[in-house]
């Protein structure tokens, strides 16, 4: 009793220490403090961690720090809010992993946990209570320690209904509320059993409680919109770095707790990272020429086969890759409003699929690059092998158009039925009538008036959020742990914000939802997908477009990279941690910029490494 009492008196005195800044506070070993290493695995604590034979796989060893690099993006975010109203945007989540920090993470290599903000971690015999011990070096960027207090401040906002976001709700209703066993220990229990509890609790990017623990929903909503509540992550964002609508500058904390550590000697590189925004995708090419940014994401096959063919290329100026890895391949295609006619209708769906011709699309527009999409996850060992393979058939199309009760055109030769002609309404960006409109004029062909609605990306992710769109193109990123009760349960169906953009109800796909949750054994997770995969193409809530198994990109050349470009398993987004300014480089190419004889090496334009990297395991 007397061992209790102490203890619980110096956890007290830790957080009052921990609040003043000043101190490191005195925590005994069993409490996570000094020593804890020791005795963390006889307690059954784990710690994975980066494996030196790994590195050459995780970084370079010729990383420098410094310099700058930027590029553009197409719009400015809605909100930098971790949590909250409209936080599911690309850049935000992208500005998110480099100014925040997980308690873990996932090596890229070898897909095991890896630490973040803890550095150990637990899972009780019951499979669903878990420990974290947070690294007692952690510190914010204000220099306050990261402690349990923030944990439990960050849970308590992400429940918060006032945030308005429903899916957050809804994933942090899935955990009790985690109890904090001393300033660098606490544990937390999942409310429902499942394998994936201790990766997504896990993931939580946590908040500083010194910042938004005073704060509820409300006033969190109110007050962070453009400015960032201090974060831990090697990057900061500084309020007289952000040009709201024009352009946002990530600029790198020399003082991070991590930064010695031997991996990330070589990750973190940039000085600054800007974010240049450029709504014209043209205009974004002819900027990126001119050198107005360094980097610019290759879209379009069409400007990778047709615009990176002139002098600066060829003089090695610039630099143009198609880069091959094991990147988790997201879903593409468009998704219909199945909550209101006519795509309440699964004929009128169905019909649509084969009147969509995706193969064309990509023949003549795409250079053929693409692979056609026939699952929700595409190229994984999730895919069901027996999902039909949709093809444009407009004769198909008819057909299911008139079992829908379209047997009839009015004088404009639109399809009707009981009076009414069908008529869709599409919000899409400038970027997408190219892509569009043949299709367009196909469906007109079969009676469709397709319509667009010309909107800026903001306008359309708000338009998809509320519900107000009849059919939309969507891309989704994969992930390496697919995670189908966001996107495709029924109890998302009906409220806004979340992913569930199609209205999908389904009570077998949710009973396989739940069931995969709570399916420890991989081998039978991907059985359990697979036939959710087959659940989700028969619904025909999207009709499939196709993906790509690479990034294409193309950069001015004065920066340094690994041999391997990206991670194994990253996206383009992995150059902004990886590679490293070389001032060498750069002067030459300032230099080639007025000397129309210089060149520079050109070197492959497409990269296998990660593609050898496979065949070797293969072959051992």
């Amino acid at each position: 009793m007397r061992r209790a009492i102490l203890i619980l008196c110096l956890f007290c005195s830790s957080l009052q220490l921990l609040r003043g800044q000043d101190k490191i506070p005195v925590v005994p070993p069993e409490l996570g403090g000094p020593g804890f290493e020791k005795i963390a695995a006889q307690d059954g604590w784990e710690s994975g961690d980066f494996l030196p034979e790994d590195f050459p796989y995780l970084a370079d060893e010729r990383a420098v720090k410094g310099g700058s690099i930027s590029l553009s993006i197409t719009d400015f975010p809605i909100t930098f809010r971790a949590y909250g109203k409209d936080e599911n945007s690309q850049i935000t989540r992208l500005i998110h992993g480099f100014v925040y920090e997980p308690l873990i993470t996932v090596n890229p290599l070898t897909l095991e946990f890896a630490p973040a903000l803890a550095s150990h971690w637990k899972v009780g015999d019951d499979g669903q209570t878990f420990w974290f011990r947070i690294d007692p070096r952690a510190r914010f960027s204000d220099g306050t320690p990261v402690t349990t207090e923030d944990v439990v401040a960050t849970y308590d906002l992400a429940l918060d209904p006032r945030i308005l976001s429903p899916y957050t709700n809804t994933f942090y209703e899935g955990f009790d509320p985690p109890e904090a066993v001393s300033p660098y220990i606490f544990k937390v229990r999942g409310v429902g059993s499942g394998w994936k509890n201790l990766l997504y609790f896990g993931g939580t990017s946590i908040l500083p409680a010194h910042v938004i623990g005073h704060l509820n929903g409300d006033e969190y909503i109110e007050e962070y919109n453009y400015t960032m509540p201090t974060g831990s992550g090697p990057y900061e964002v500084k309020t007289e770095n952000v040009r709201k609508g024009r352009a946002i500058t990530l600029t790198r904390r020399k003082d991070w707790w991590r930064k010695d550590d031997p991996i990330f000697k070589s990750w973190y590189n940039f000085d600054s990272i800007t974010f240049v925004v450029v709504v014209d995708e043209r205009l974004q090419l002819e900027k990126f020429k001119k050198g107005k940014f360094d980097l610019y994401l290759i879209t379009r096959a069409q400007w990778y086969e047709e615009e990176f063919n002139d002098e600066p290329v060829n003089r090695g100026l610039i630099q143009k890759r198609k880069i091959y890895n094991d990147e988790p391949q997201g879903v593409s295609g468009l998704v219909f409003n199945m909550r209101k006619p006519p795509f309440d209708n699964p004929k009128v769906r169905e019909a649509f699929t084969y009147l969509f011709n995706r193969e064309g699309l990509v023949k003549n527009l795409m250079y053929g690059q693409y692979l056609m999409t026939n699952s929700y996850y595409p190229g994984s060992v999730y895919e069901n092998p027996n999902n039909p393979k949709v093809t444009y058939n407009p004769e198909k199309g008819a057909a299911l158009l008139v079992e829908a009760g379209y047997t009839t055109r009015n004088k404009e030769g639109i399809l009707e039925k009981d009076g009414k002609p069908l008529v869709i309404e599409m919000p899409i960006v400038d970027n997408w009538v190219r892509v569009m409109t043949p299709v367009q004029q196909e469906w007109k062909k079969a009676g469709i008036k397709l319509e667009f609605r010309q909107v800026d990306y903001p306008i359309q992710f708000k338009l998809l959020n509320e519900r107000n769109f009849d059919i939309a193109f969507m891309s989704w990123g994969g992930l390496l742990y697919p995670n189908p009760k966001s996107s495709f349960h029924s109890e998302l169906a009906d409220i806004p914000n979340t992913n569930n953009l199609a209205g999908f109800k389904n009570r077998v796909a949710d009973s396989l939802i739940n069931l995969e949750l709570v399916t420890f054994d991989l081998s039978k997770r991907v059985q359990i997908i697979r036939q959710l995969d087959s659940i989700l193409v028969a619904s025909h809530q999207y009709a499939l477009a196709w993906y790509a198994p690479f990034t294409r990109v193309a950069y001015w050349n004065k920066f340094g990279h690994p041999d391997f470009y990206i991670g194994r398993t990253s996206d383009w987004r992995s150059i902004l941690s990886l590679w490293w300014y070389d001032p060498d480089k750069a002067a030459l190419v300032e230099r080639g910029k007025d000397d129309p004889t210089m060149t520079l090496p050109t070197g492959s334009s497409e990269v296998y490494f990660w593609k050898e990297y496979e065949e070797n395991l293969d072959s051992h």
